[in-house]
This record gives structure tokens, C-alpha cells and sequence, in this order.
């Protein structure tokens, strides 16, 4: 076990100062927790990819910074790794919640508001997403393939921050 522990603190440089780190023990840091990303992430399931709601993102985000540390040696390497696996299991804590509780899920990710009826903006809508009439008709050609706000029935702002369109 003795063998095995300082073989791993010579390649990795567990007990390195971060600027003494080797070319060679960040090369293999990388390694060791770009593998382990992948695991996690994997575990995480297709949602986290899905950038579904805000914790997805924020996820995302967050994980990426606890695990860049684990490469550049500004935090112990192992517990590094365990508490983005942490992070994964609460993610899928939270993730199971709001899809048990609707109010919890509201509460989280938001509700969906409508800025398109019939043709016509709803303006306070829009100024409450903090949207501008130029962003709404890009979204509607990004995503409904609609040129005139007169040819559509109703567009959305989706909880995950796209606009929906459904034409006439």
C-alpha cells in the first residue's frame, strides 16, 4: 500500500506545491480527472447535457471549476474528485424532486410566459423577460421559421430559456 501511495504522489504530485507541478503530473492530473469527468458525468445521465433549467447550467459551471483545481493542484486531488461526484448525486437529488413535486420543479426552473397570441406581443411579457421585439423576431426565425409576428398562434419563453413558436 506504502508502494502504491508514493507512486501516486510522484506522478501525480500529490503533495506537489501547485507551481512545482511537472509538465508530466498535470499531463497525468488531466488524465486521471478528465477520465473521471466522463465517469460522473455519465452517471449525471443525458439531463446535465440537456441544459434543461438553471441548475443544469450552474452544475456545469460549478463542476468545471472544482475540477480544473484537481489539474492545477489548487485543491487535494482525491476529495476534488469525490465532491464532483457529490455534486452529480445532488444534481440527480434535485433533478428526481422537481420531477415528483411540480411546485418544487416552478419554484426551481420557473414557468413558461407567453409572449406571442394570436398574432400579436404581448408587450409587458416581453419587457418582464427582459426581451427585446428585435430578440423575439430572431427567435422566430431561429426557431419557428416564422418572417411576420402576424403568422403565429403563440411563442413562448420555455423555462429553459428558449422560445417555443407555434404558427398559425
Amino acid at each position: 500500500m506504502n508502494v502504491l501511495t508514493e507512486l501516486l504522489d510522484r506522478w501525480l504530485g500529490l503533495h506537489t506545491e501547485p507551481a512545482d507541478l511537472s509538465l508530466m503530473q498535470m499531463s497525468l492530473r488531466t488524465g486521471v480527472v478528465f477520465t473521471w469527468g466522463v465517469i460522473i458525468v455519465r452517471w449525471g445521465d443525458r439531463r446535465l447535457l440537456g441544459k434543461n433549467a438553471g441548475f443544469d447550467v450552474l452544475l456545469i459551471v460549478v463542476l468545471g471549476s472544482v475540477l480544473s483545481r484537481a489539474v492545477n493542484g489548487q485543491a487535494a486531488f482525491f476529495p476534488t474528485l469525490g465532491v464532483s461526484a457529490l455534486l452529480i448525486f445532488l444534481h440527480h437529488l434535485l433533478s428526481v424532486a422537481t420531477c415528483r413535486w411540480h411546485w418544487l420543479s416552478r419554484w426551481i426552473k420557473g414557468s413558461p410566459r407567453l409572449l406571442i397570441r394570436d398574432g400579436k406581443i404581448l408587450s409587458e411579457e416581453l419587457a418582464r423577460s427582459r426581451m427585446s421585439e428585435d430578440d423575439l423576431e430572431e427567435n422566430l426565425r431561429l426557431n419557428g421559421n416564422v418572417k411576420d409576428v402576424t403568422d403565429v398562434q403563440e411563442a413562448r419563453l420555455e423555462r429553459n430559456g428558449t422560445v417555443s413558436v407555434l404558427k398559425k
